[in-house]
């Protein structure tokens, strides 16, 4: 049985996230990939004899297109100091994957021989550079652990629970779900669900058609789950927040059946919500909190929870008859 949005939103504010979530961990040793260090290395001496001949006028056309090609056909090879003062150059490797050009390369080469070569020779290479460098980038290789940690409570406890590959299970099943954005299927399968549930979905029309994270039936209702991991503030991280409150302010009025939008919302920076006092300190926190509640209130059918939260709701849909035994942290 659903109970009262703000009793989720209000068992979330009382249950802090932690500081270290086992699902955002990205632990992937790289240093010990033999054929990258040799790639690596190879590129180091080949940018040296790069920047020596560049030095003396000699013809580096050859060494030019070695690097080329080495840039281009290995795997994780952005994990080193060259590509790394690319940003210095304010451009990217993701930028270079796209369209890679060997005069791009040569302009890059030169401001790395001018600005960084001697530097970093001086100081000494190591390899250890690769495995920081690929740890740094790692915060952007978890879009899909919310979805797993949403995954795994949903099949934590003692119900059938169906994950479906077309929408005629999703109609037959008593509990299933599906992603809308884990392809080109689950994309398609998303958008036969909006027009077979006569659900409009505005807030995705209005954001370039972004796709939800999950779609789950129980029974009678569906819910349409928007999974945020935020840690911290900064412009990035507040164009997220104020994604999920904008995702809780949408109501179908002409869907088949109940439609709840369910912003999730795990990672530190939700402990700010339980730590700002209402009434004294006004700020960005406070007007995010103040937005939440504001549309919490014009729309009963959604919620704004963290993970304690997701899991006291899920626990209320998925229980027989009683609530299932409870697992909440």
């Amino acid at each position: 049985m659903i109970r009262s949005n703000f009793l989720y939103w209000h068992y979330s504010l009382q249950h802090r996230e932690p500081i270290i979530d086992r699902y955002y961990i990205n632990d992937n040793p790289i240093i010990t990939d033999k054929e990258l260090l040799r790639r690596v290395e190879d590129l180091r001496e080949l940018i040296t004899t790069y920047c020596v001949l560049e030095d003396l006028g000699g013809n580096n056309k050859p060494v030019l297109d070695k690097i080329f090609c080495i840039l281009t056909s290995y795997k994780n090879i952005n994990y080193m100091e060259f590509v790394a003062f690319w940003k210095v150059a304010d451009y990217s490797y993701s930028v270079f994957k796209k369209n890679p050009t060997k005069d791009v390369l040569r302009y890059l080469l030169k401001e790395y021989c001018n600005r960084r070569r001697k530097l970093y020779e001086k100081a000494g290479y190591t390899n250890v550079t690769v495995q920081a460098l690929y740890d740094v980038g790692s915060s952007r290789k978890k879009g899909l652990s919310g979805i797993k940690k949403l995954s795994d409570i949903l099949f934590s406890y003692d119900v059938n629970v169906v994950y479906i590959q077309d929408l005629q299970e999703f109609t037959k099943e008593p509990i299933s779900y599906f992603l809308p954005d884990s392809g080109k299927k689950g994309k398609e399968l998303f958008y036969r669900f909006l027009e077979e549930y006569s659900v409009r979905y505005d807030f995705g029309k209005e954001r370039e058609k972004k796709l939800p994270d999950m779609v789950l039936r129980v029974f009678s209702d569906v819910f349409i789950i928007e999974a945020k991991h935020v840690k911290e503030s900064g412009g990035a991280q507040d164009k997220q927040i104020n994604e999920l409150i904008s995702f809780i302010g949408y109501k179908e009025e002409k869907a088949t059946q109940a439609i709840h939008y369910v912003a999730f919302m795990d990672g530190t920076y939700f402990n700010k919500f339980i730590d700002i006092p209402n009434d004294k300190v006004k700020g960005k926190v406070y007007e995010q909190k103040k937005a939440i509640e504001g549309n919490l209130k014009r729309y009963p059918s959604n919620f704004f929870v963290n993970t304690a939260g997701i899991r006291l709701l899920f626990e209320d849909l998925l229980a027989k008859g009683e609530l299932v035994n409870r697992r909440l942290y």
